[in-house]
């Protein structure tokens, strides 16, 4: 026959005798740092702004920042200052403030992904915008054609109506409803171009910010390996830095004018953040990107700005042997020492 142990574990004097240890344990442990505190010497500032010290803390400051300090005048512990109900709120909303920028920092760097993934070049971009328009532009012209057409016909039933009236006869209910049909026809083609109007404004709206977020983007991600002399030839671009806002300004409105002078593809989108010309058509096309960044990092302080230029050429063999030339090389030397010429 198995004999089984006593369990202790159960057993009520065990029981009563775990919970009292446990008891003075916390109660030991308590004592000690209530002891640790009255042996030290609590400092704080008075209403004068004064610092005071001593083994009790009044009751008025509480609530104030206390040193505690040990015999050796060592600073062993520090409570700061509880904040007021006014500090609490408005801590609340600085941090409401802040998680909601946080959150539109990520949906920004979420939509420049997308952007990134679905583009390779900011020209693959420009000529999916300018597919769209020209879409919305071949409806255009079959409305404007429909719409002259039926002003002919409303302007000969009007003739028409115009004649019976002379001649003493009333319209005819056939020539009244034709004139209602064609003048409801003509309102409708009429609301159809307000309505490419607007989808036309909104198409470039989306793709202004599309271009810019994409340039930014992509400039990003390039402006530490332009520091390299053979990343920034492959890439057919240069950086340039500027320090201070007034250098910056007179940098970018420099940048500009060479792009507007050397570029043989039409400007098409201009901010104070980002320049760029139309697609490059033929093989010697030269089209430009430019774009200025904060240049925050470790080797620079954080009120510097870059300026990035980049040299776009056709894609085709001609177009990137083109762009591999010491023209397109030429051009980016005399970019960088226009920008920096006083």
């Amino acid at each position: 026959m198995l004999i089984r142990p006593p369990n202790y574990k159960n057993h009520p004097i065990f029981n009563r005798t775990s919970l009292s240890l446990a008891f003075l344990l916390c109660l030991l442990l308590l004592s000690n740092s209530l002891y640790a505190d009255r042996s030290f010497i609590k400092c704080w500032k008075n209403a004068d702004g004064l610092t005071e010290c001593g083994n009790r803390i009044p009751r008025e400051y509480y609530n104030q920042r206390i040193r505690y300090i040990d015999d050796k005048g060592i600073t062993r512990k520090v409570k700061e200052r509880s904040k007021t109900r006014e500090e609490l709120d408005e801590q609340f909303e600085a941090d409401k403030l802040q998680a909601l920028e946080a959150k539109q920092q990520q949906k920004i760097k979420e939509y420049d992904e997308v952007l990134l993934k679905t583009y390779l070049k900011i020209d693959d971009l420009l000529a999916s915008l300018n597919s769209k328009l020209a879409i919305i532009e071949s409806r255009s012209i079959i409305l404007d054609s429909s719409i002259e057409l039926k002003k002919r016909e409303f302007g000969n039933l009007i003739r028409k109506a115009a004649n019976m009236e002379r001649s003493g006869k009333p319209i005819s209910k056939s020539l009244s409803s034709q004139l209602d049909s064609t003048r409801t026809t003509l309102r409708n083609l009429q609301n159809q171009v307000s309505i490419q109007e607007i989808e036309t404004a909104k198409i470039k709206k989306v793709f202004a910010h599309d271009v810019e977020r994409f340039i930014l983007s992509k400039a990003e991600r390039i402006k530490y390996t332009l520091s390299t002399p053979s990343q920034a030839k492959k890439l057919h671009a240069v950086r340039v830095n500027c320090l201070n806002e007034a250098q910056c300004d007179l940098q970018w409105q420099k940048a500009n004018d060479f792009i507007k002078e050397f570029a043989s593809t039409k400007p098409i989108y201009t901010t104070d953040k980002v320049s760029v010309t139309d697609i490059p058509k033929t093989h010697n096309d030269i089209a430009m990107s430019l774009s200025i960044l904060d240049d925050k990092s470790d080797r620079q302080p954080n009120d510097n700005k870059l300026i990035i230029f980049q040299i776009r050429c056709n894609p085709d063999r001609k177009g990137q042997e083109f762009c591999a030339s010491s023209e397109i090389n030429n051009l980016l030397k005399e970019f960088k020492s226009i920008i920096y010429q006083q």
